[in-house]
């Protein structure tokens, strides 16, 4: 008997990683969300949030297409092709991840669908396509072999089909009368009835995977085309800037809520934070000129916003106020931090973790603690604000730490150094 051929697909790993570069294609205009993924973010797919499901299905092609080009079929185990039972299983996993993709995104596959060309069985009403009848093979050999019964009067007469063994003709004794790769029986459960056969040819299995893996191409065509228009859509749509009489709270506001829209809510605690900002008054007055300075720098990081959410772009000195930040953050982000890599503040790192406690969302125990850690570094934050700690509240204390370190940033090589004019509205005098 002569030695059994084997057969390994080959699918072209870069495809799954394309798409999945379209789906985070802009990622460029917010930081922390994909724009696909606010772009779905309300939409639904059987009940499941749309996002979920894209990113399931980009994991599992991405897993399976690997594991499928690892595979070596044409091996008996067993009595059966379990090999190929186990191969069309996972191949069905990619195939049915990309029609999920397809639906949810809209694009239309009817013509692909349509298609016989690669196994050429139209079944006995001229109906059937390469989908059905990969489907149909899926279901005859692994997924239902006792009870194939949705493709009656295509790809079989009765009301169900059973298949009781699927081997690899290849070495067999019946190779020349078969005349392919693999072949399935099928009973039809009629009286006197051999049955029959199902010879399937790898060739056409693995010509109809690829082609269908394929489509990942028009679907990341049809995902890009979708966000430049949403991106066109935003760009068309006015923000205007703050109103004659419109408070600088409800402007602020009003910028929040077109972030939401646009990119995602994740930025909303820094917009509440700049009203917090705008919004203080130092008790003592040897704090006010730092606490202005502190206001301006909000008002300019809220000018560079307004051109972010007009524009659809955090790319750029005129939308990030920094050029080239590894960080990924712009100036709107880093400014409630105010952190820098400097000598001073190396050794007070736990400190400054620990200062947030004062914020008012921490209990009263937890702003305690803040407090003596805010004490500790009163020897350097202290050059820059006055901290009453008797009379100050926990949340003015927290605001002229955050002064104090805009401050001290201001003296030194960081991203906010770099992005904040050189203006004595912004900066102390020297």
């Amino acid at each position: 008997m002569r030695g059994q051929k084997t057969f390994q697909i080959h699918l072209d790993p870069e495809l799954i990683e394309e798409f999945n570069a379209s789906l985070t294609a802009h990622e460029h205009i917010s930081e922390q969300i994909s724009f696909v993924e606010k772009a779905f973010e309300k939409k639904r797919y059987r009940g499941v949030p749309a996002w979920d499901c894209m990113c399931s299905c980009v994991h599992r092609v991405r897993d399976t297409v690997g594991y499928l080009n690892d595979q070596v079929l044409g091996r008996m185990e067993h009595g059966s092709a379990f090999d190929f039972i186990n191969f069309i299983s996972n191949a069905s996993v990619v195939l049915d991840s990309i029609d999920m993709l397809a639906r949810i995104i809209g694009v239309d596959l009817s013509q692909e669908d349509a298609r016989s060309a690669t196994f050429n069985q139209t079944g006995t009403n001229g109906k059937g396509t390469d989908k059905k009848y990969f489907e149909f093979l899926r279901s005859l050999c692994a997924v239902h072999p006792v009870e194939t019964n949705r493709y009656k009067g295509v790809y079989h007469t009765t009301d169900i089909v059973t298949c009781p063994y699927l081997i690899w003709v290849s070495g067999s004794p019946l190779e020349m009368v078969w005349n392919c790769d693999l072949h399935a029986h099928a009973f039809v459960n009629e009286a006197n009835s051999w049955g029959e056969d199902i010879c399937i040819h790898m060739d056409q299995v693995f010509a109809h995977i690829k082609y269908r893996y394929s489509l990942l191409n028009k679907i990341g065509c049809a995902l890009e085309r979708f966000q430049e228009a949403k991106i066109d859509e935003f760009r068309n749509t006015p923000v205007p800037d703050r109103g004659e009489g419109e408070s600088e709270l409800s402007y602020v506001e009003r910028l929040k809520e077109a972030e939401a829209e646009r990119f995602g809510s994740n930025n909303d605690f820094v917009y509440d934070f700049a009203k917090k900002a705008l919004s203080f008054e130092p008790t003592d007055p040897a704090n006010k000129a730092a606490a202005e300075r502190y206001k301006n720098a909000w008002r300019f990081a809220l000018d560079l916003q307004l051109n972010v959410l007009r524009d659809m772009s955090r790319e750029g000195v005129e939308h990030a106020g920094i050029e080239g930040d590894d960080t990924d953050w712009i100036l709107f982000e880093h400014l409630e931090y105010c952190s820098c890599l400097c000598e001073e503040l190396s050794r007070f790192s736990y400190n400054l973790e620990k200062i947030g406690y004062l914020d008012g969302a921490s209990g009263e125990s937890d702003a305690a603690w803040g407090r003596i850690k805010l004490r500790e570094m009163d020897g350097i934050l202290g050059k820059h604000v006055v901290f009453d700690y008797e009379n100050d509240s926990d949340g003015e204390l927290y605001m002229l730490s955050r002064i104090a370190l805009y401050e001290i940033v201001l003296e030194h090589d960081c991203e906010i150094n770099e992005a904040i004019p050189l203006d004595e509205r912004y900066r102390p005098q020297r």
